[in-house]
């Protein structure tokens, strides 16, 4: 039986940018996801015609030349400056602090005015400290006044960071805020950076560039399409891989081992329900299999027979859910998905589900209702797959059979079933919304910096990419309120909490890391790093030539 070189967990930039590398040394890649498409949170959703960023803003910008023309080399990149603006209570800033904002702030037109004015606030703060006995900032406010003074901080500082951290500022550490650029020119482009701009077509375009194998491959094939598999026989016949890249997204592999015994007495699994619980089930079950759904229906005529040479049932309790179709003999499950499941309630139902029933042994399989009937050679050819990727769980000892090594970029703490403590993150909450205008508030990126308002900012997606008349060419437009939020288990982890008990678990996982055989870890779950799209490219940049020097 053939195998991989890599078999990679997780599809954003990391993920991406190893597999294109090693793709173009000659290397096989099996690129895995379990959302139900590629791209980790860079994605972008077509809506009305505009690049919704799924999972927030994603902006692009870099100093370094090597990684500007790499990635450019992929997909051309347009000339998107990001000059966000803030809005208090109804009067807006421009940002980063410069010269338009001081104006805005206090009508000073020179810098020299600017400069007093700010120090004038900083001498202020720091003698209302020494006045309170103590001689360095104790919390953020202070430290923000003594970097800023009081009116900046007052009205586009304390209110967005307090909605941003879900703390008052007294109560946060002064180091989340170690320095406030200042800029006494009038200059409202937010980054330093040589470069920036956002891809053109979107950063769905960067991806499947870098997912396709590289004209100069040794292994390329004869099509330069990625589907979201190039998918494979159980026993990976080469004629079946068009490149050097299978993708297979939808797919949710255990990484550790069952955490639940049983056995498969009466079909399997009777035991891990509450007898009254199950037998509510069974019946809700053979009702449901009276009542398919046309999906449903589509796919039990693809699995039934023998030609995958294995068993399915539908309609199956398992614990305390009933799954669409259960192969038993595999440990796989697979769900038909209708488009509620991209909603974020749902998703979140349906990760604490993956979570339980991962927890039995089973690797689960999404698959879109649309794809299974209009697309059932794919369906059957990627299922293939994952009943070959099921034998191989779990993940973390199982690799070895599918490959040589296991690139890694999902939560370093679940890597290692959160032995040390679970790790924390803030989160963000999207409500988008269509409107029927072509321009919402004429920029991508405003802030709402006052407490009052519940949400950080406004995101207006076609700013993005759509420049002058372009604007007015599309008649509507879709911005997303940003909400931050604790994370809980279901959500999508955003951010790092950089604070002691955090930082110091972290410190004990990457040890855990650095000591796994022929695991690489990478990106910002894998490493608990906050991370701009740059760095991760250049990351994954290096942890391919160290491997590839080994």
């Amino acid at each position: 039986m053939e195998h991989y070189d890599y078999l990679i967990v997780g599809s954003g930039l990391f993920g991406a940018t190893f597999a294109h590398l090693a793709c173009k040394d000659g290397k096989r890649c099996l690129v895995i996801d379990k959302r139900p498409h590629m791209g980790g949170n860079v994605y972008c959703e077509q809506v009305e015609g505009i690049n919704m960023h799924k999972y927030g803003a994603h902006i692009f910008h870099t100093s370094n030349k090597k990684t500007w023309d790499f990635v450019n080399s992929i997909v051309e990149f347009n000339r998107y400056t990001n000059s966000p603006v803030a809005n208090y209570k109804g009067k807006l800033y421009n940002l980063p602090f410069n010269m338009n904002t001081f104006y805005q702030m206090w009508g000073v037109t020179t810098p020299e005015e600017a400069h007093a004015k700010i120090e004038e606030q900083k001498s202020e703060a720091i003698a209302k400290m020494k006045a309170d006995g103590i001689s360095e900032p104790r919390n953020l406010e202070e430290q923000a006044q003594v970097l800023i003074g009081k009116d900046i901080y007052e009205r586009l500082i304390k209110g967005y960071t307090e909605k941003q951290w879900g703390r008052k500022c007294t109560e946060l550490p002064p180091f989340i805020i170690k320095r406030l650029p200042v800029r006494l020119v009038f200059d409202n482009n937010y980054f330093n950076d040589t470069y920036q701009g956002i891809p053109i077509g979107g950063y769905n375009k960067l991806i499947e560039g870098l997912l396709r194998a590289p004209s100069n491959s040794p292994r390329r094939g004869e099509t330069e399409a990625v589907p979201h598999c190039n998918t494979v026989s159980r026993d990976i016949p080469s004629e079946f891989n068009s490149g050097c890249i299978d993708v297979l997204t939808g797919i949710d592999v255990p990484i550790n081992p069952p955490k639940h015994e049983y056995s498969l007495d009466n079909g399997g699994y009777r035991e891990l329900s509450d007898p009254i619980a199950y037998e509510m089930l069974e019946a809700r079950a053979k009702e449901m299999r009276k009542n398919p759904t046309e999906a449903e229906s589509a796919f039990w005529e693809l699995v039934s027979g023998k030609e995958l040479g294995v068993k399915f049932r539908r309609q199956h309790v398992i614990g305390n859910y009933i799954v669409d179709f259960a192969c038993l003999e595999k440990k796989l499950i697979v769900e038909i998905d209708g488009g509620y499941h991209s909603e974020d309630e749902q998703e979140k139902n349906d990760y604490l589900r993956s979570v339980e029933l991962k927890s039995y042994g089973f690797t689960i399989f999404r698959i879109k209702n649309e794809e299974v009937i209009s697309s059932p050679e794919a369906v059957v050819r990627k299922l293939q797959l994952a009943l070959w990727l099921a034998e191989k769980v779990p993940l973390r000892e199982g690799f070895r059979e599918a490959s040589d090594t296991l690139v890694y970029t999902g939560p370093i703490d679940e890597f290692f079933d959160f032995k040390f403590g679970r790790l924390n993150y803030r989160t963000v909450r999207f409500e988008n919304e269509v409107l029927y205008m072509p321009n919402y508030q004429g920029n991508a990126v405003v802030n709402y910096t006052e407490a009052e308002v519940p949400y950080t900012r406004v995101i207006e997606h076609k700013h993005f990419e759509m420049f002058g008349q372009t604007v007015y060419d599309v008649p509507k437009t879709i911005i997303s309120r940003e909400y931050s939020t604790e994370w809980q288990p279901g959500m999508e982890p955003y951010y790092p909490v950089n604070d002691t008990r955090n930082n110091e678990l972290a410190a004990k996982y990457r040890a855990e890391a650095a000591a796994e055989p022929n695991v690489i870890f990478g990106g910002r779950l894998a490493e608990y790093r906050y991370y701009d799209m740059a760095p991760v490219i250049e990351s994954a940049v290096r942890a391919y030539g160290n491997r590839s020097r080994e």
